[in-house]
């Protein structure tokens, strides 16, 4: 009798996980651009700050798995990564090989942590390694890529005085920018996503500002922002090189 009420426990326990799994693939089936490959490479700066953004994203409903550098697997601690997000799956440098898969089983792509080494690459089109190769296919494609450029502009953690090698890394920026990237600002990012998805159902009011905005407006003019106008960081800098004034909507 007691061999019988366990049996029926067990099988009820099984049953019971399969429901739940079930109902989660449903949901999930049912809810558009709620799967994402987040890539890391190999820097480690405000790291803990990245991963508390993406544990919002993924609390917002967006499934994660996680892909990582060469680079990414040496120098990260992988375990203060995986265990907050709590990834679907883990891919590695040798996951090239299943680009096409993963590009399709993955509607958006989130890079928390690009070096300079990424970043150059995909600008220059040198896709001979796993990340950037990532990154080139889904803007090829055309699909949702959405960067965090912080770690490249703040290499080692400091910002540099060096105006050439600041202008290049704008340089590359605007590039990624330009062949369809969305900017990822710290602080902003499930902001960030959920406005690009808002406003591509034509929801809400909200818009990210980019240097090409500001870049279209004449020297001296005034530009009043809507509460909840993200600005990057490009179009801040751009704005004070025109003088162009920027004011919050009252």
């Amino acid at each position: 009798m007691a061999q019988k009420d366990i049996t029926l426990r067990v099988l009820k326990s099984i049953e019971s996980r399969i429901a739940d799994k079930e109902d989660i693939e449903v949901k999930a089936e049912n809810i558009p651009e709620r799967k994402a490959l987040v890539v890391f490479t190999g820097s480690n700066i405000h790291l803990k700050d990245r991963v508390k953004e993406l544990r919002e994203l993924r609390d917002k409903g967006i499934q994660i798995s996680l892909a990582f550098s060469f680079m990414a697997e040496r120098i990260l601690d992988l375990d203060d990564i995986v265990r907050p997000l709590r990834p679907l799956n883990i891919y590695k440098e040798e996951d090239v090989f299943q680009l096409e898969d993963l590009v399709e089983e993955y509607h958006l792509l989130i890079g928390p942590n690009i070096t300079t080494n990424t970043l150059s690459k995909v600008a220059l089109g040198i896709i001979d390694s796993f990340i950037p190769t990532l990154i080139w296919t889904y803007l090829y494609r055309k699909k949702p890529v959405y960067l965090d450029f912080s770690s490249a502009r703040d290499f080692l953690g400091v910002k540099s005085d060096n105006k050439k090698i600041n202008g290049m890394l704008d340089s590359y920026v605007k590039t990624l920018l330009e062949m369809g990237a969305v900017e990822l600002i710290p602080g902003r990012y499930v902001e960030v996503v959920d406005n690009r998805r808002a406003t591509s159902s034509g929801s809400v009011d909200k818009k990210i500002i980019t240097e090409k905005d500001i870049s279209a407006l004449k020297e001296g003019d005034k530009l009043v922002l809507p509460r909840g106008t993200i600005l990057t960081p490009l179009a801040k800098e751009k704005a004070k090189l025109l003088g162009i004034g920027l004011e919050i909507e009252k």
